[in-house]
């Protein structure tokens, strides 16, 4: 899974090319990958495609899906006005790829990657704190609210809103590692307190067991 998020991750500053599609969410779920796309008038579609983990011929292999995110989307774009395109209609359509499509951005992109030491190619880890948390999926939630799905050891997923806007002035924070930073000194088993205040009493989301509001944590 964390291999086929760091390949799709690609799509969320540019376009999917020749749509005007950005990745928006990149949801966990049981068999499927399922992704939310947005395109510049707030029109979104929600995408599936299958997850079949391991080792080939059985795995589809990370790249495969940039190919069928390129394919699904580009087939959205020019027939259909649906916000959901489930795998047996894409599969129904011919959509998909029989195998990986790798164009010319693609290849250049690749061997960047590969000789900085990009984790897409040298183990991903999804994490920089591998004892309190795995990164499995997000989903923007409003103009600059992400919601992160983590992995917790013994407590499953969970789903925290955070802020990359500042909440007071709207401006985008700068980049760096103020993420992970935040993450870490929430998670912390010495303070679970930090976390648990920031629980919202009764919100149900499918993708995880519980959800914290950290937009205005600092």
């Amino acid at each position: 899974m964390t291999e086929i998020l760091l390949a799709l991750r690609r799509f969320i500053a540019a376009p999917i090319p020749g749509t005007a599609w950005r990745l928006r969410a990149f949801l966990p779920a049981s068999g499927f990958i399922r992704v939310r796309l947005e395109d510049d008038t707030s029109r979104t579609v929600l995408i599936e495609l299958p997850h079949r983990p391991g080792a080939a011929p059985t795995s589809l292999g990370s790249w495969w899906y940039v190919g069928a995110l390129r394919d699904a989307a580009r087939w959205a774009a020019d027939n259909t006005t649906t916000d959901v395109l489930t795998l047996d209609r894409l599969t129904a359509a011919g959509v998909l790829p029989d195998e990986v499509e790798i164009t010319w951005d693609d290849g250049l992109d690749y061997v960047v990657a590969d000789l900085v030491g990009d984790p897409y190619w040298h183990d991903p880890a999804a994490t920089v704190a591998p004892d309190l948390y795995h990164l499995v999926g997000f989903d923007t939630r409003g103009r600059g609210v992400v919601r992160l799905y983590l992995t917790l050891p013994e407590r499953g997923t969970i789903g925290i809103d955070v802020a990359t806007a500042d909440p007071e002035f709207r401006e985008s924070r700068p980049v760096g590692w103020w993420a992970s930073t935040k993450l870490i000194a929430l998670l912390n088993p010495d303070a679970s307190e930090s976390l648990e205040a920031l629980r919202i009493p009764g919100a149900i989301d499918p993708h995880c067991g519980g959800v914290y509001d950290a937009t205005a944590w600092a």
